[in-house]
């Protein structure tokens, strides 16, 4: 993340309240217990691995083989409070 927007963001996680910077904190400590942040099918070892991944997933939302935004909203929100 450039200087400049991590700036702009540590300015706007300053302007919350109280509640929710608690609540962020949370968010970002659960996610640093994750023992494995990646699925082991998404890692790569190579450029031309992730070039075939990321055709792989625009083949899949060409397809139409998507989740829903409202499943994926929901999910955050089980997950994350969010």
């Amino acid at each position: 993340m450039p200087q400049e927007d991590y700036s702009k963001l540590l300015n706007t996680i300053l302007t919350l309240s109280f509640e929710q910077r608690l609540n962020l904190l949370s968010v970002v400590a659960e996610s640093l217990q994750d023992k494995d942040p990646v699925p082991p099918d998404m890692s790569v070892s190579s450029i031309n691995e992730l070039n075939q991944k990321l055709d792989e997933g625009l083949s899949d939302i060409k397809a139409g083989r998507v989740i829903p935004g409202e499943v994926v909203n929901q999910r955050l929100h089980e997950k994350y409070g969010i």
